[in-house]
């Protein structure tokens, strides 16, 4: 027999899954030996797997991060037209008014500051970090009962395992700690990946929406103003140009680009493209 009770075999096959492989059960027979490579080839396939799935979840949450930022972009830009309609003297219905009703109870809201627990459950990297240094507690209180040894050394396990180092040199050696080792490598994995995962997504969002507000201005009459120049008016085409550089759906530097290619292209200098102007 390779390993001395079901304990023991359970243990050997969740610290292999996991890939944590402390070495402190291993299998002794030649026949025992084929089906651990067999295993092993399998969970390399599976953990690829696994790893398609992270990076799945972690392009889902960049796309996720972009619509997000999108959408406040846009409602953004719908708040400030009816504020700027407001100010015009426009005749606003219920629903408008619903809109501004709603954004002047978050202004509130924001002024009045956040809890701490808020504040950290609002940035990805304290929120992953706080929940990873309580599942790494959990397992170091646990294995620091179960097994009698210190704190330090519980930490010290904890870390190992949930990282998949597994040096072997900080083991279970009873069977309660075994069992509870086998359950807590597959959980605090599981976390660490998600953990990766939420991080990722966070700094995607952040460079969003960092990218957005370089890119928002205020609706108001002085804008108006401004890009209107020396027609006193802003056209469709305006107004069209801003809400796209607005929305973060294209970069300024892009419509200037644009524009000066329109430019080369309007031999004439009359604003319009023809046949005589595209033939030179």
């Amino acid at each position: 027999m390779d390993f001395d009770s079901s304990v023991n075999a359970f243990y050997f096959i969740a610290i292999t899954a996991t890939t944590v492989g402390y070495g402190d059960v291993t299998p002794k027979t030649d026949r025992g030996k084929v089906f651990v490579i067999v295993f092993i080839i399998t969970g390399v396939a599976l953990a690829g797997v696994l790893m398609s799935k992270v990076t799945e979840w972690i392009l889902a949450a960049q796309e996720g991060a972009v619509a997000r930022s999108a959408k406040r972009a846009e409602e953004k830009m719908e708040r400030d037209l009816l504020k700027l309609k407001q100010k015009l003297g426009a005749e606003m219905n219920a629903d408008d008014q619903a809109v501004l009703l709603k954004q002047r109870e978050e202004d509130a809201k924001a002024k009045r500051g956040k809890t701490l627990g808020e504040i950290i459950m609002s940035y990805p990297l304290l929120r992953a970090l706080g929940i990873v240094a309580s599942v790494v507690s959990v397992g170091a209180i646990v294995m620091h009962q179960l097994e009698d040894i210190s704190f330090i050394d519980g930490c010290y396990w904890s870390i190992v395992t949930s990282t998949t180092v597994g040096y072997g040199d900080v083991t279970p050696k009873t069977d309660n700690g075994k069992i509870f080792a086998s359950f807590y490598a597959f959980i605090t994995i599981g976390v660490m990946a998600w953990a990766i995962s939420a991080v990722a997504s966070g700094a995607v969002e952040s460079k969003v929406q960092h990218d957005v507000a370089m890119s928002e201005f205020k609706l108001t009459p002085e804008w108006l103003a401004t890009q209107g120049g020396a027609k006193g008016y802003v056209d469709k085409f305006d107004f069209l140009k801003a809400m796209l550089v607005a929305s973060a759906k294209v970069e300024a530097k892009d419509i200037e680009d644009i524009g000066r290619r329109f430019d080369e292209l309007d031999v004439n200098g009359d604003q319009t493209l023809d046949a005589k102007d595209l033939l030179g």
